[in-house]
């Protein structure tokens, strides 16, 4: 159903294994690591198409061999499944095609992916187009769909209608729901939510929370309401009270939380840890993670905090593939299964030498064999901007009250806190102090119809004018302290129909085209990389101290972390859904 199988893929197979033809692959000389048993052996390995035929010894295999038959010779390397990321992110700046295309030179060969950044703004028809069009790689992707939106909207009902949200749940791509961010509904008893988490459960599908913090009997009154998973853990405590009300528990090591060390070395002052019911995800790197690796990163990472070497790589091969119910497909080197192998140095050194993905040598020494093709991406469902110019009037301050005005507050890169701090005014602007390191932020409507406004502190210092079309909403995201500069920036991302804009003392400093939807780019990761360590090198010279400034645009207009965030009725308090600072009609 899920990964395509077809009666003369299963001829072929059972021709090579009977010996009736021979394999169109045989790997030889390398030691084998089974996720199955946990032990690393020497096995021979023939493949049959896109499938592994045969693991062991070839004398006695009964296999048709004869000169013909390509021969891999691996003498003296690891053998592992390829890696599984169970929980990405496909549109942190890159796109699924570009995260695919990277990913797939560290060995990761199947994903698991969000569908917010598409669900938002393309129509349903293209979207599939776009996964069939995906299948063209040797990457296997799925897809999770959301139940709930993580910014507040006028848009919800349209967006999130019953009708729409089935057919995504119903897709055969599709192998769970959530990340269910917004649970309060479905304990409530809210029809459409219990109805939706039903209709999942009745397809066999999985049901992944989102419940950071939350209480030992929360997560068990979410459990029965059928939540299967969470990855939202960050202490032991919390990753065995997942475990024990039966949770598939997903260890994060991401941009923002590279929470695995100290996971992990919780665990390991445990006993009896039941290995088999963890994951380890990435949970959307953003292209600056790349400098590190990704998932083999993430396993090396486990592997010199003491984790036993062989659950660093069930946590991303088996468990994952059972947990998703693919394990007789992926997850292991085994027959039958898809030829996703990844060839190791050691079994301590996770990056692979070369990737075999679908039976076929795609990547040697961290570079594509064959050149990535471009991808033939389709409209989203509607353009990305307005047709609209902004203007220095725009840019008006926010209300004060007795001198004081409404400031989010970084606590880190993503939470916030809301404080009420007094504003110096002169010539009907503010009057900056040079230590201040406040700016203005707003979140514009794409269209132009409405603008939300409140001051920043702990971003920068001194910075111009910083749009970004990427973020939560997908609107127009301003950060700034000169009015001219702001201008400048906005409508140059305008008119560039998505991007991140820098205006420094009147000149553009940086600027990366995001063409797709405002919200994704073309480049390779490789590209990305170079251009945002150069964004990034900036920022922390104006004061940015935090890890990762991708994830600040991201959840300044999400909703579904505390304290206050930007939305398109106002300056939000989020627990209590409360506007404390309305927006402003701009037509």
């Amino acid at each position: 159903m899920l990964i395509r199988f077809t009666k003369e893929d299963q001829r072929a197979l059972i021709d090579v294994v009977m010996g009736r033809r021979p394999p169109t692959l045989l790997i030889t000389g390398g030691r084998v690591l089974n996720v199955y048993t946990g032990r690393l052996e020497q096995k021979e390995i023939a493949i049959s198409g896109k499938r592994i035929a045969y693991v062991g010894d070839l004398k006695e295999s009964g296999l048709l061999l004869n000169k013909e038959v390509p021969t891999l010779d691996v003498s003296g390397a690891v053998l592992v499944p390829g890696y599984i990321e169970p929980h990405a992110h496909p549109a942190q700046i890159y796109n699924p095609f570009t995260l695919a295309e990277k990913a797939l030179t560290l060995g990761t060969t199947t994903f698991v992916h969000d569908n917010m950044a598409f669900f938002v703004g393309w129509e349903d028809q293209a979207i599939f187009e776009i996964w069939d069009a995906l299948e063209q790689l040797p990457v296997k992707h799925f897809w999770w769909a959301r139940l709930d939106s993580q910014t507040f909207s006028g848009e919800q009902a349209e967006l999130f209608s019953d009708e729409r949200v089935k057919r995504f749940l119903s897709h055969p791509k599709v192998v769970q729901a959530g990340e269910l961010t917004d649970w309060l509904p479905l304990l409530s008893g809210e029809e459409q939510m219990t109805e939706w988490i039903y209709f999942t459960k009745q397809l066999g599908k999985r049901v992944e929370g989102h419940a950071p913090g939350a209480s030992f009997r929360t997560l068990g009154r979410l459990a029965a309401a059928g939540v299967t998973a969470d990855h939202e853990a960050i202490s032991g405590e919390e990753v065995w009270n997942r475990l024990e009300l039966g949770y598939m528990t997903t260890l994060r090591h991401s941009s923002i939380r590279p929470d695995l060390p100290k996971l992990l070395g919780d665990l390991l002052q445990r006993e009896n840890v039941p290995w088999h019911r963890l994951m380890m995800t990435t949970d959307g790197a953003t292209p600056l993670y790349f400098q590190q690796g990704f998932q083999d990163y993430m396993i090396r990472t486990a592997i010199e905090v003491g984790c036993d070497p062989v659950h660093a790589y069930q946590m991303v091969t088996l468990n994952p593939a059972v947990y998703y119910q693919m394990d007789d497909q992926i997850g292991g080197i085994a027959p039958g299964r898809l030829a996703d192998i990844n060839v190791l140095e050691s079994l301590t050194n996770p990056r692979p030498k070369m990737v075999i993905a679908n039976g076929e040598i795609i990547a040697k020494e961290g570079k594509l064999v064959l050149p990535a093709q471009p991808a033939e991406w389709v409209s989203p469902r509607e353009k990305w901007g307005g047709n609209f110019h902004l203007q220095e009037k725009d840019f008006a301050l926010p209300d004060l009250i007795n001198g004081r005005a409404p400031t989010i507050q970084l606590v880190n890169a993503v939470i916030t806190k809301l404080v009420e701090e007094p504003v110096r005014l002169e010539n009907d602007w503010v009057k900056w102090d040079e230590k201040d390191d406040r700016l203005l932020v707003y979140l514009i409507d794409r269209k132009g119809k409405w603008i939300t406004s409140s001051f920043l502190r702990g971003f920068a210092k001194g910075i111009d004018g910083l749009v970004s079309s990427y973020n939560a909403s997908q609107d127009l995201l301003v950060i700034g302290r000169d009015r001219a500069a702001m201008v400048q920036a906005a409508n140059h991302v305008l008119e560039q129909d998505g991007g991140i804009t820098w205006v420094q003392g009147g000149k553009v400093i940086f600027h990366l085209p995001l063409p797709l939807f405002g919200h994704m780019s073309t480049y390779s990761i490789d590209r990305l990389l170079e251009e945002l360590s150069f964004f990034d090198r900036k920022l922390r010279l104006f004061g940015y101290q935090f890890s990762d400034p991708i994830y600040t645009f991201l959840f300044l207009s999400s909703t579904h972390l505390p304290q206050v965030r930007l939305t398109s009725k106002g300056l939000m308090k989020v627990k209590k859904r409360e506007i404390c600072s309305p927006a402003k009609e701009r037509f």
